[in-house]
């Protein structure tokens, strides 16, 4: 399969939300059914998605170690003094993309396990200035990621997984639009995210942040004491990822 620079979509933003997983789930982008086992190795997967787009694709997967995806979520309510903003981020995830010669073939995907979200990292706390700057302690931390998991929220136990899929973008490599399709709680999301995309011989890396509510992922806001202490119903998310080529 011959690498080609050509302009492609991929980013990954979760929002607060999680889909439900078989062993294998069909996905399909602009007409291609891509088959997706959970069980195989991303970069199979993105091998695959290549071949389906077309001889001139070129396959990449998404490498965790360089990469970064995180968002935040704000404390409210009349009591909300007591409590705290947080930052929530990835740490396990694979993801996968097929650059077609023609961008609006190519086909991307990203997924992570929910029950591997960190809550509270303080290098992410330390960035965000003075909403931040109070420490959560490690039960904070365990109350925090136990209440998204429950079935009232996320509903952790039917629905382990994120899953976040698209195809092509519009505008600039600086100044871009990538749909995507949030598949979160048994429904799909349809959202348009920014994004900056540097593509070099063996990377693509897409940067972005984006605002999201509870609204617009048809969910409500964790509250307690009949709304005294509540979650926002904003979320900014902030994503770097960096996909590598990998061999056919």
């Amino acid at each position: 399969m011959k690498r080609r620079k050509i302009i492609g979509a991929l980013v990954a933003v979760t929002a607060i939300g999680l889909v439900s997983c078989d062993a294998e789930n069909t996905g399909s982008t602009n007409g291609n059914s891509v088959a997706v086992n959970t069980e195989v190795p991303a970069a199979q997967v993105a091998n695959d998605a290549a071949l389906l787009v077309g001889d001139d694709a070129t396959a990449y997967v998404i490498n965790p170690a360089e990469s970064e995806v995180h968002w935040r979520i704000y404390r409210a309510g009349p009591l909300a003094r007591l409590g705290h903003s947080h930052v929530i981020s990835l740490v396990e995830y694979d993801g996968s993309l097929a650059l077609a010669d023609d961008p609006a073939d190519s086909v991307w995907e990203l997924s992570f396990p929910v029950d591997g979200l960190v809550i509270d990292n303080p290098e992410l706390r330390a960035r965000y200035g003075e909403e931040f700057e109070s420490v959560p302690s490690e039960d904070d931390k365990e109350g925090t990621k136990g209440n998204m998991l429950t079935e009232a929220v996320l509903d952790g136990i039917n629905f382990p997984e994120i899953r976040l899929q698209g195809s092509g973008f519009t505008g600039t490599l600086d100044d871009a639009s990538l749909p995507v399709s949030i598949q979160i709680l048994g429904r799909t999301i349809e959202q348009t995210f920014p994004a900056s995309i540097s593509i070099t011989e063996d990377t693509v890396t897409v940067t972005g942040e984006y605002r999201l509510t509870h609204a617009d992922l048809g969910m409500e806001v964790f509250s307690l004491l009949g709304g005294a202490m509540a979650v926002g119903e904003d979320i900014d998310f902030t994503y770097r990822l960096v996909a590598v080529a990998v061999d056919p």
